[in-house]
């Protein structure tokens, strides 16, 4: 480990105590679904009003602000959950862990439909895209939650962009001996997911030259771009992980029920001995690398997946999956046939597809297909049918067209009025 860090044994022993020594069964999966939702000219709308629709049937508990006590800010129920994003025109449909992608699938459905209902009853449409495509970022997007304002605070106007973004995240039961193998592999696969899943190319009403615009600005153009997608190379050790994200500033701290901007350096504070597990907790809620280890849930998280257009929902669940069941596998792969610099060159191409998605050269002839293939027969190999959901990943492919490729077609034949069309819940072209 290069220039370790006092202090941080105690935080990986409790870090990897939240992960249980060997799964209890199959795999289950957790699914969290960012919808943008405008009105009838691609404008967003603050979508804190259908929450009192969305709670009518009674069958959900309401969660408000801890600061700002009147403010609803989620709903949950034994299926599925709402909640507020960062941005106003934003909303999250979480479902619950899940045995497999079927019963992902049926509770997405539910959530979804009796959005879509509430949404429609205002002449407002739920969008499957992956960000705000009319609203550029800006303050009149922010949810007033007291935390979000106080990251506004901290990062100034690169918060807004949080305010328009809609990923499609997944999140992946595992144990404590694979948390470095699957770490690591969720890191290397983000620009297979990007490749596969980018849907975001039209922000502001403009196309601003990425697949994957919500990528392409936090990855590259913001001074904070080293919270987020491929670290520069792969861990070694969890210890080793725990230290490098401790290098990375702090950005809030904990006042009673308050979290408040903090300018000070989590390492400093670290070989002081005055953090606490909590407050690493904290600080690496606040990082958003593609791959992230998530102690609440003992899961990893699959974040770089743009959300996925109406008539292909599943996609980048599915594709999530099956990178997590093949880990170890699709890790000495991409290895062994991209040699020593395998990393550097998944970053390389992460750029890429971050810009022109499946327009982008693969790495290798056939290394999109290879990997794909393995995803697949991982999943296959659980032997619930689940493969199935892998049909449009495989089409995608085939066509050299992922949804991004799609929606940028689309605009520019069309305009706005053309991309709307495609990523209207309930209203997709479907051969599109």
């Amino acid at each position: 480990m290069k220039y370790p860090i006092p202090n941080t044994q105690f935080i990986t022993d409790q870090f990897t105590a939240a992960f249980p020594a060997k799964l209890r069964g199959p795999r289950t999966i957790g699914r969290e679904a960012e919808h943008p939702v405008v009105d009838a000219e691609g404008v967003f709308v603050d979508v804190s009003g259908l929450l009192p629709q969305l709670a009518a049937p009674g069958d959900l508990t309401a969660k408000y602000d801890a600061v700002y006590t009147d403010l609803l800010v989620e709903l949950s129920g034994p299926e599925f959950t709402y909640a507020l994003e960062v941005g106003r025109g934003t909303i999250e449909i979480s479902t619950r862990p899940c045995a497999d992608l079927f019963q992902v699938e049926q509770c997405y459905q539910a959530a979804l439909a009796r959005l879509v209902q509430a949404a429609t009853l205002r002449g407002w449409h739920v969008l499957g895209y992956g960000i705000q495509p009319l609203s550029p970022p800006s303050l009149p997007l922010l949810t007033p939650k007291q935390r979000y304002q106080a990251l506004l605070e901290r990062m100034g106007d690169e918060w807004f962009w949080y305010a328009v973004t809609a990923s499609d995240q997944t999140q992946i039961d595992i144990a404590r001996p694979e948390l470095l193998t699957q770490l690591n592999t969720g890191l290397l696969m983000a620009p297979v997911i990007i490749a596969l899943c980018a849907n975001s190319p039209v922000v502001g009403g403009q196309l601003l030259g990425f697949a994957s615009a919500r990528e392409g600005h936090m990855c590259s153009t913001t001074p904070f771009d080293q919270r987020h997608g491929m670290p520069i190379s792969a861990y070694d050790s969890i210890e080793e992980f725990i230290t490098r994200l401790s290098r990375l500033d702090v950005l809030l701290r904990r006042e009673g029920s308050r979290l408040l901007p903090d300018w000070g350096h989590f390492d400093e504070k670290l070989r002081a001995g005055q953090v606490t597990f909590d407050d690493f907790l904290l600080h690496d809620h606040y990082i958003w690398h593609s791959a992230r280890l998530r102690t609440a849930y003992a899961t990893v998280e699959l974040r770089p997946a743009c959300q996925q257009p109406p008539h292909e929902p599943m996609a980048a669940c599915a594709l999530c999956l099956g990178l997590a069941e093949a880990a170890a596998t699709i890790h000495a792969f991409v290895s062994q046939r991209l040699g020593a610099n395998y990393w550097l060159r998944m970053r390389s191409w992460h750029r890429r597809v971050i810009s022109s998605g499946l327009a982008a050269p693969q790495p290798v002839e056939g290394f999109l297909a290879e990997i794909l293939r393995m995803a697949e027969d991982a999943v296959r190999a659980r032997g619930l049918g689940e493969e199935v959901y892998f049909a449009p990943l495989w089409q995608r492919l085939e066509k050299k067209e992922n949804p991004a490729l799609a929606a940028r077609r689309l605009f520019l034949r069309s305009g706005l009025a053309g991309l709307l069309e495609y990523v209207r819940v309930g209203e997709g072209r479907k051969g599109e």
